[in-house]
């Protein structure tokens, strides 16, 4: 039998999709954090009466400004894969600065 035999191919494209069906099984998933990523003790250092500015530096910018609710930032944080990490912190505003501070955890799901 030469080396170029139809059946020395055949065998050959049988390997190739063995090993190339194997590898596909061999993947690395990276978990992926979506949202707002910042360390949780910045949280913590949000106080009543701190103004916006303040705010935007420990936090930086809000996921979600609400054109209804102008007075009101929402973080949005979610890993990619970890169950019941989800949180939404939420904080409103007067004319005084900072008026509330409400940390939500989100169900998974």
């Amino acid at each position: 039998m030469s080396p170029c035999s139809p059946r020395s191919n055949w065998r050959r494209l049988v390997v190739i999709a063995a090993a190339g069906a194997l590898l596909a099984g061999c993947v690395y998933k990276v978990n992926i954090y979506q949202g707002w990523i910042t360390d949780p003790g910045d949280v913590d250092k949000v106080e009543v009466g701190m103004t916006r500015e303040q705010v935007a530096y420990l936090l930086g910018t809000p996921t979600v400004r609400d054109p209804f609710h102008a007075d009101r930032w929402d973080y949005v944080f979610t890993p990619g894969t970890l169950e019941g990490e989800r949180r939404i912190v939420r904080i409103e505003f007067s004319d005084e600065g900072v008026s509330s501070i409400e940390i939500t955890p989100v169900p998974a799901g």
